[in-house]
């Protein structure tokens, strides 16, 4: 996937993630004035949310993708927000500020622990969370927010249930996978980090019909995002199936169903840095 394809797919499914994001956000009931690093910033749109809910806090956006870095300058500037952050290119496991910097840390779908080669920042994510408590004010806070779950395929529950049970499906987790490194468990990575009053709580953003065409790209990229080399993973009928219900020429696609209803969530870790 070239640059440009992958920040319209972050575009799309971001929309669809959308409620939920600044639901969690909301959450935050962050004081004026705060200063928040969002790291991995990705196409902006995090930061045009936190900016949006509270208008006097300054946010820095990092990313390890400079193309992101200018698409979400732009973004911000087109929002009229730009006044109230900065940007700039870097890798989350070098976070080159000086101690103590940051009221809150927003980390949403990138401390997912797993190979480099799959995308992952780190095999294990507690030097990076670490480093982020070294970088938070005593009293501030970080939130790491991760991709939960999801219902996608209304009325073909036992095709959604093959489906998911693919290894393209939990990548980059695998049988191999210590079970402390699942996502579910960021509240124990916390712990190991010396955060203090620690919560999780999830949020879900609810798709439902009539969809937009832009609803529609989102969906689509999404079943191709979890299930598209699930092909010799399942039996040929479930493939058969699930090619037919997500092809947009068939009499049966499923985002055409005038009664589409789905969901995904997202689990948002709250710590609190006391140093």
């Amino acid at each position: 996937m070239d640059a440009n394809q992958y920040i319209k797919t972050l575009e799309r499914t971001g929309r669809l993630s959308e409620p939920a994001i600044r639901n969690a956000i909301k959450a935050l009931g962050l004081p004026e004035g705060s200063k928040v690093l969002d790291v991995p910033c990705g196409a902006g749109n995090h930061m045009q949310w936190l900016l949006e809910a509270y208008p006097k806090i300054h946010v820095t956006g990092v990313d390890i993708a400079k193309n992101h870095i200018e698409y979400a300058k732009n973004k911000l500037l087109g929002a009229g927000k730009i006044s109230s952050c900065d940007f700039l290119p870097g890798d989350m496991n070098k976070l080159d500020f000086a101690d103590n910097t940051f009221d809150l840390i927003w980390c949403c779908d990138g401390l997912w622990p797993g190979p480099k080669e799959m995308g992952c920042p780190a095999e294990e994510p507690y030097h990076i969370l670490n480093d982020m408590v070294r970088i938070t004010k005593k009293g501030g806070i970080i939130a790491i927010l991760f991709w939960s779950s999801q219902k996608l395929l209304p009325g073909y529950p036992f095709l959604e249930a093959s489906l998911n049970a693919t290894k393209s499906a939990i990548v980059p987790f695998n049988s191999e996978t210590k079970p402390e490194l699942h996502i579910m468990c960021t509240s124990n990575w916390m712990q190991k980090s010396g955060l203090k009053n620690i919560w999780a709580k999830t949020f879900a953003a609810d798709i439902q019909a009539p969809l937009s065409k832009q609803e529609k790209e989102g969906l689509k990229m999404l079943f191709d995002m979890f299930w598209a080399r699930a092909e010799q993973e399942v039996s040929r009928k479930v493939w058969k199936e699930y090619k037919k219900i997500t092809n947009p020429d068939s009499k049966e696609y499923i985002l055409n169903n005038e009664g589409y209803t789905g969901l995904l969530t997202y689990t948002m870790f709250i710590g609190e840095v006391s140093k």
